[in-house]
């Protein structure tokens, strides 16, 4: 029989250099807002219009980015490891009371 172990160390370090990645992304994109704003008022022309919106539009899907990867880190950190944790302790207290 095959046996499935998860490595529950491993989602843990996974989920801590997501968290950091996630957080460096957002900065950046951040310090970059920052500037575009900066800039707003000097983009005058049409091509400043389009520079602009594609700007925003940009910063918008970051957004989305940064919310799909923080549900994924949570999913991992609330539910897999907890809920494997749990279920092995369980199976090994079953499987102990089977022993006696």
């Amino acid at each position: 029989m095959t046996k499935l172990v998860v490595n529950t160390v491993g989602i843990d370090l996974a989920n801590n250099k997501l968290r950091t990645a996630n957080n460096a992304i957002n900065q950046e994109f951040s310090t970059l807002q920052n500037r575009a704003k900066q800039l707003d008022n000097n983009w005058k022309s049409i091509a400043g219009d389009t520079a602009r919106d594609t700007m925003h539009e940009i910063f918008k899907n970051n957004e989305a980015r940064s919310a799909v990867l923080k549900e994924y880190i949570n999913l991992l950190e609330n539910k897999v490891n907890p809920g494997y944790i749990v279920t092995e302790n369980n199976n090994t207290k079953l499987a102990d009371q089977f022993k006696k």
